[in-house]
């Protein structure tokens, strides 16, 4: 079959290059996708599109083969039954479209300041997983190759709302925050909001819950115990082999919000695009904060203070992030110091990491 300059047959992709014929094996292709050049809706004036359809190999080899759509989108059809393992599309950090979890999220296609990108179906962050459907495990097993989860709830949490268990998955328990202090900690209200004994303790609380939320950022890399846990996910990251791994706290925006701000700066994306896909769990989330805030309405608990304080717990601000980076910036000089006395990672295994998850 004959897609553009290039065609499939007896299970390679078959090209030329400088007038040699190239036998590619689809079964080493690990990632493809359409690449559009010339579309600029800013621009009255119609311009011409060019497709292109972009094959990345296990040896990271990248090419680039111009088609119509019609083509691009039928060779990849064919390109992913003969290799159901490949990964498609151009994800760029986006959420995954389940039934039940709202805010889980595939990184692959967000680019790194060298121009390099996260190799989508490795790196997914998440909620927790007690509502997924029977679908929904589907999607991540099937679909997204899940292998490996890493829990950063406290025990409590985990057994209020226990993660589905799903065959073949490992699991992995990281508690962000030492158990011993989660009383005095505002991460103890997340995984339980929905309890209603647990909402009124939200409720009753006088304080200013933004600004307990933004001293735990502070405490997540300052903290050496938190510290220390940072450096158990990155560690597990560092060792896992094939598939996906996915990690959750509750909602997946502050405890998953933080150790994907870093992992992201260890992959070396630039902090304008850690920014973006930090502040996206507001979007996602927007659904079960209007869902609780009905909740409220229609128990007459609807005041201005009741309202602001559970939509702090659905939302995430600028603002954590920059105290987090200020903090590290203060105890340690820069992240890179940060990186390599606070979690121990030196330049190889920095490296490691890049090449595991890079393309």
């Amino acid at each position: 079959m004959r897609y553009g300059k290039i065609r499939v047959e007896d299970g390679n992709l078959v090209f030329f290059r400088h007038m040699i014929q190239n036998n590619l094996p689809c079964r080493d292709i690990v990632w493809a996708y359409i690449h559009r050049e010339g579309e600029n809706a800013e621009v009255a004036v119609k311009q011409m599109i060019s497709n292109y359809l972009v094959i990345i190999t296990r040896r990271k080899k990248r090419y680039q083969f111009e088609m119509t759509e019609h083509e691009a989108q039928d060779c990849l059809r064919i390109l992913k039954l003969l290799n159901p393992e490949m990964a498609t599309g151009f994800p760029r950090g986006s959420r995954i479209p389940l039934q039940s979890l709202p805010n889980t999220r595939d990184l692959g296609a967000i680019v790194t300041k060298d121009g390099r990108h996260i190799l989508p179906r490795k790196l997914i962050r998440s909620g927790n997983l007690y509502h997924a459907s029977m679908a929904d495990q589907h999607v991540l097993q099937e679909e997204c190759k899940l292998k490996t989860v890493i829990d950063l709830r406290d025990q409590t949490e985990r057994n209020e709302k226990p993660d589905v268990v799903m065959k073949g998955v490992e699991y992995y328990h990281i508690p962000m925050i030492d158990e011993e202090l989660i009383s005095d900690s505002p991460e103890s209200v997340f995984g339980m909001l929905q309890s209603d004994g647990m909402l009124h303790q939200v409720l009753d609380y006088d304080g200013d819950i933004e600004k307990l939320l933004e001293q735990q950022y502070e405490n997540f890399v300052k903290d050496q115990y938190c510290v220390k846990q940072c450096a158990r996910f990155i560690d597990v990251l560092l060792h896992h082999d094939n598939g996906a791994v996915l990690w959750h706290c509750s909602w997946g925006k502050d405890r998953v919000g933080v150790t994907t701000a870093l992992l992201l700066c260890i992959l070396g994306v630039h902090r304008d695009v850690i920014r973006e896909d930090f502040m996206r769990s507001n979007v996602y989330l927007a659904g079960d904060l209007d869902y609780m805030l009905r909740y409220l309405e229609a128990n007459r608990l609807d005041s201005i203070a009741n309202v602001n304080k559970v939509s702090a717990l659905f939302k995430v601000k600028e603002e954590y992030l920059d105290r987090m980076f200020q903090t590290i910036y203060g105890e340690y000089g820069n992240v890179e110091r940060f990186l390599r006395r606070g979690i121990y990672l030196n330049p190889k295994t920095v490296t490691d990491l890049q090449s595991k998850y890079l393309i």
